[in-house]
């Protein structure tokens, strides 16, 4: 018997006629992404770096599929970021060819992987770099491969994550790249999604500004192989924070200023609506731009239990939905003996979740009973994606004419 992966229906129908979701065609819990919001998403975020005077290299690692990542190359995206060295090697494999490792580069079998790449390939492949002691490995190992490499300088903040803590550390890393002809010293970048407080958005703006004159310092002493360095930074709750303050430089027109923000081509109904809705609430320019972010991801799962009259328990769980950053939000419910498709009423709720299942509060004289089924939408959409092995693609109706292949 052949693999079945969930939320699959029968194959052969799958380009014909599709797999109709409400018909019941699939296997539930079944997600899906509407495409009609996944070209907006890439649209929108498109029209914004183009406005604001960045280049896009979205995070790969939101969805980890690489027809999402060539709708967004298509779109204008000017890379791919990626967070592992696999993650890297899928992508490559299936014809991205400029990426940003937005990470340490550490491990002998992970140097051998990247030489070997960059040996059989003309991929444009950059790495992040916080450390003289990273420095040297990369250094040693790739000048006897005799593989050049191109690295970014990382930049962090004090109890952050990755990332050299001062000016003087960075000067320090400088040096020791400098001995290793492999080494190309193209730029710095950072992340800036680790500073969460009540004043993050001034914090934010001295951050890049401190960066910015750490790459001026360093083009001044000819620290950088290329001419145009890049200046890389941005999640997707700060980005237009980021973008303002890297345009506002009076040096802006000697770097590339790249952004690296990955869940907005999916969205959501949680942290990242509330994001995006603050970044609107910043930036003037976000609200400009026609249209806005739009959720992208749905799961649909059965009711399989309702054994008392204020609870129903759907078939949908921790392995199949994000649950870190709020639990899944009731959008829609279809009866299939009526054949009724209806909004979901504000006083259905998740409140519990478990690996298979979620217990739904509903009224007592609610008519959902088991065999129904319920569209939910999401918050954190990379903690879903990475579930699953296949995501179905609809248009506004929910049929699955298509699939894409995730590769976490």
């Amino acid at each position: 018997m052949s693999e079945f992966l969930k939320g699959s229906g029968k194959p052969e129908l799958l380009a014909t006629q599709g797999w109709n979701i409400l018909a019941e065609e699939v296997s539930f819990p079944v997600a899906v992404v509407k495409q009609s919001a996944i070209s907006n998403n890439a649209r929108w975020m498109a029209q914004y770096a183009l406005q604001a005077g960045v280049k896009l290299a979205p995070h790969g690692k939101t969805t980890m599929s690489p027809d999402l990542f060539k709708q967004q190359i298509e779109q204008g995206a000017w890379a791919i970021s990626l967070a592992t060295v696999p993650q890297v090697l899928n992508a490559v494999e299936q014809g991205i060819d400029r990426i940003i490792l937005a990470n340490q580069l550490v491990g002998k079998h992970h140097f051998e992987l990247i030489a070997q790449l960059l040996i059989q390939t003309d991929t444009e492949f950059y790495c992040f770099v916080d450390s003289p002691d990273n420095a040297r490995q990369l250094g040693e190992f790739f000048q006897k491969k005799n593989v050049s490499l191109n690295i970014l300088l990382e930049v962090g903040v004090e109890n952050g994550r990755c990332g050299v803590r001062s000016n003087e550390q960075v000067f320090e890393l400088l040096g020791v790249c400098q001995q290793f002809t492999a080494l190309n010293v193209c730029g710095l970048s950072f992340y800036e999604g680790v500073i969460a407080t009540k004043h993050a958005v001034e914090q934010i703006n001295a951050f890049v500004n401190d960066i910015m004159a750490m790459a001026v310092q360093i083009q001044q002493h000819h620290g950088f192989a290329v001419d145009r360095p890049i200046i890389t930074g941005a999640g997707s709750a700060w980005y237009d924070v980021v973008a303002k303050a890297m345009n506002t430089s009076k040096t802006c027109e000697r770097f590339t200023y790249v952004l690296r923000p990955g869940c907005y081509l999916i969205h959501d109904t949680g942290i990242y609506q509330t994001a995006q809705q603050q970044v609107e609430k910043r930036c003037q320019l976000a609200c400009d731009i026609t249209g806005s972010l739009t959720s992208g991801l749905y799961l649909w799962a059965y009711v399989v239990s309702r054994a008392q009259p204020n609870q129903v328990i759907i078939g949908l769980g921790k392995r199949d939905v994000a649950f870190d950053a709020g639990l899944p939000t009731p959008e829609l419910t279809f009866a299939p003996q009526s054949q009724k498709l209806d909004k979901a009423p504000c006083t259905f709720r998740v409140t519990h979740i478990m690996d298979q299942h979620c217990m739904m509060s509903v009224a007592s004289d609610s008519t959902l009973k088991v065999g129904d089924l319920v569209c939910f939408s999401s918050s954190h959409p990379c903690l879903t994606f990475d579930k699953w092995r296949q995501i179905g693609v609809v248009e506004d109706e929910w049929v699955i004419n298509k699939t894409l292949t995730t590769y976490f």
